[in-house]
C-alpha cells in the first residue's frame, strides 16, 4: 500500500473533483452532517476556521488550509473488500497518520503528532481510470475543531509512515519492495523493448512502452530534443535514471545502449556501386517530355500526446508545428512554486484539445489561484490553429498564477 499527503488552499475544488467524479463512493463523512453537497462541506469546514480566526492568524494568516491524502492499497490486498472494510482502513490510516511522530526530524514540537481524528474530513472511493484499482481520496480540515492547526510539516513523510504501519499491521508486502520490484521489471521491460526494435526513434518506444500498460512522460528542450522521460506504473513514478545503476536507458545513453543490442547495425556491409558504363550519343530526335504533375502537400505531421491528471488520462493529436510553438513559448508559472513551466504546458495542450476540466484541474493541483476557465471559453469559428493556441497558453499562465503569493505559507 503506498500513501501521498499535501496542503493546498483550494480546498473547495477538490473536494468538489473527489465527490463528483464518476463511479465515486463516499466512505466517510466525520465532523460533518449527512447528505450536504461538495460546496456545503467546505463552507461548514471554512466557518470552523473562521471560528478561530483570532487565534490562527496571531501571527500571520492560515494559508494552506486543507490537507489532501490518497491511499491506495495494491488491487490483491483490496480483492473482494465491501465498504465496511473502506471504512476500517480510513480509521486505521487515519490513526496511525495521528501518530507519526516528526517532531525530531523537524526540530518542532507541533509535528509531534496531528489530530485528524477530531477534524472534519470527507473520504471518497475512486476508481483509478486507467486499470479500475480502487483507492482513496481523504479532504480534511487543516484546523481540527478545538481551534489547533493539523502540522504539515514533512506532511507526504508522515503519509509514508502511516502506510508502512498499517501494511506491517495487515502483513501485507512493504512498499518499498513493491517499488524495486516494480522499478527492476519496467527495466526488463524497457532493454527488451530495445533488444526488439530494428531502428530507434522516440515515437516507436514510447508506443512500445504504452504497449505494455505502463504510462510515459517525455521532456523535451525547445529544440525538441528528448531530455528526460518518466514511466507511471500504477501510483508510481519511475524516471529513466532510476531504473538502472548505469543510468543505459536515460535519453544521453539510450542510443548507444539500442547500439550494443544490435552489433549488426554497425557494421553493415556497403553495397559495391554499379561500374558506370560510357554514355552513347543518341541517335534518335529527342522528344519533348511531360511536364511533372505537381506534387502534393505533405501531411502535417502530428505529435501523440498522453497526459493524466488524478488517474484520468487525456490522448490527443497536436500539429507538430504548433506543438514545437507550444515548447518554445510556454513559460515558467508567475510566482507560483508548487506549479512548473510542463504543468502549465500541460494545461495549455489541453485546452487547444479541448479538455478544459482536465487544464483546470492540473492548476488546481499546484494551487494555481488564477482566473478559471469561463463558459463561453472555446475556440472561434475563424481562428486558426496559432492563434488559438496562443490563447491556450494565455490562459494557462493566468490558470498556474498563485493566489495569496505575497504571504508567507504556514
Amino acid at each position: 500500500m503506498v500513501a501521498i499527503a499535501t496542503t493546498g488552499s483550494y480546498g473547495g475544488n477538490y473536494l468538489r473533483y473527489s465527490t463528483r467524479k464518476v463511479d465515486a463512493d463516499i466512505v466517510k463523512v466525520h465532523k460533518l452532517p449527512e447528505g450536504l453537497s461538495s460546496t456545503t462541506m467546505w463552507e461548514m469546514m471554512e466557518a470552523t476556521q473562521l471560528k478561530y480566526r483570532a487565534k490562527l492568524n496571531r501571527h500571520r494568516p492560515l494559508v494552506n488550509t486543507m490537507i489532501k491524502i490518497e491511499v491506495s492499497p495494491s488491487e490483491e490486498e483490496s480483492a473482494g473488500w465491501t465498504l465496511e472494510d473502506w471504512i476500517k482502513l480510513t480509521d486505521d490510516f487515519i490513526r496511525a497518520f495521528d501518530a507519526v511522530d516528526l517532531s525530531g526530524k523537524t526540530k518542532r514540537s507541533s509535528a509531534k503528532s496531528t489530530n485528524i481524528r477530531n477534524s472534519q474530513y470527507v473520504a471518497m472511493l475512486h476508481h483509478d481510470s486507467a486499470s479500475g484499482i480502487l483507492h482513496l481520496h481523504i479532504t480534511a480540515n487543516r484546523v481540527d475543531m478545538d481551534g489547533n492547526i493539523n502540522d504539515d510539516h514533512c506532511i507526504h513523510e508522515r503519509a509514508m509512515e502511516a502506510a508502512n504501519k498499517i501494511t506491517e499491521e495487515r502483513g501485507w508486502v512493504q512498499a518499498k519492495v513493491i517499488r524495486e520490484q516494480n522499478r527492476s521489471q519496467i527495466y526488463k521491460d524497457c532493454i527488451a523493448i530495445l533488444d526488439q526494435m530494428r531502428s530507434f526513434s522516440w515515437e516507436r518506444y514510447e508506443r512500445a512502452i504504452r504497449s505494455l500498460g505502463y504510462g510515459m512522460e517525455i521532456r523535451r528542450d525547445s529544440n525538441d530534443q528528448v531530455t528526460g522521460y518518466t514511466i507511471l506504473k500504477g501510483h508510481s513514478r519511475f524516471k529513466s535514471s532510476e531504473l538502472s545503476p548505469s543510468r543505459d536507458i536515460t535519453p544521453s545513453r539510450i542510443l548507444k545502449t539500442w547500439q550494443d543490442l544490435h552489433p549488426e547495425s554497425q557494421h553493415q556491409v556497403k553495397p559495391v556501386p554499379p561500374v558506370k558504363q560510357p554514355s552513347v550519343a543518341p541517335t534518335e530526335t529527342k522528344r519533348p517530355q511531360p511536364k511533372p504533375l505537381p506534387k502534393e502537400p505533405e501531411p502535417v505531421k502530428m505529435v501523440h500526446r498522453e497526459i493524466t491528471v488524478d488517474r484520468e488520462t487525456f490522448s490527443f493529436d497536436v500539429p507538430k508545428p504548433i506543438y514545437d510553438y507550444f515548447q518554445k513559448s510556454v513559460s515558467d508559472p508567475e510566482d507560483n512554486p508548487d506549479s512548473s513551466r510542463e504543468k502549465v504546458l500541460h494545461s495549455a495542450l489541453l485546452l487547444f484539445a479541448g479538455y478544459v476540466d482536465g487544464a483546470t484541474t492540473v492548476a488546481e493541483n499546484c494551487g494555481g489561484g488564477g482566473r478559471s476557465s469561463s463558459d463561453d471559453w472555446g475556440r472561434k469559428p475563424d481562428e486558426d490553429d496559432l492563434r488559438w493556441a496562443r490563447r491556450c497558453i494565455q490562459r494557462a499562465q493566468e490558470l498556474h498564477k498563485k493566489r495569496y503569493s505575497y504571504r508567507r505559507r504556514r
